[in-house]
């Protein structure tokens, strides 16, 4: 009888664990199925914010090339005025040290002229 009622009992013990492990499992399966919901809509989310995030990176790199380029093309612009103005007034100082050469040469060739004329001179020259 003892064994009857061990029997009986481990019987009700087994039948009600394995209803609970089929109840605790039809729980834990419904909520995977929930996480993978929420993981779904979670992945579209960040993709969706990943492609904005792409479309407006790419609308400022391309304003930020655009004003680099009107910047360099400004530059380079102001830089040849300047390399321009800058050739102007070296060639002006070329021309004034030229006329100032010539006047000097100038200069000398009347000085040796009266120098010859006073009766001085040439001097040795060192060869």
């Amino acid at each position: 009888m003892d064994l009857l009622g061990a029997s009986i009992n481990a019987a009700v013990v087994a039948v009600v664990g394995a209803l609970l492990a089929w109840l605790g499992k039809g729980r834990f399966d419904a909520l995977d199925n929930r996480i993978d919901r929420m993981e779904g809509r979670l992945d579209g989310r960040i993709d969706a914010l990943e492609s904005r995030f792409d479309d407006r990176m790419g609308v400022m790199e391309s304003r930020f090339d655009d004003r680099m380029g009107a910047m360099e093309s400004r530059f380079d612009d102001r830089m040849g005025a300047m390399e321009s103005r800058f050739d102007r007034r070296v060639d002006t100082l070329e021309g004034r040290f030229d006329g100032l050469q010539g006047s000097i040469d100038g200069m000398r060739s009347d000085l040796t002229q009266v120098a010859l004329a006073v009766g001085v001179r040439p001097r040795a020259q060192n060869d």
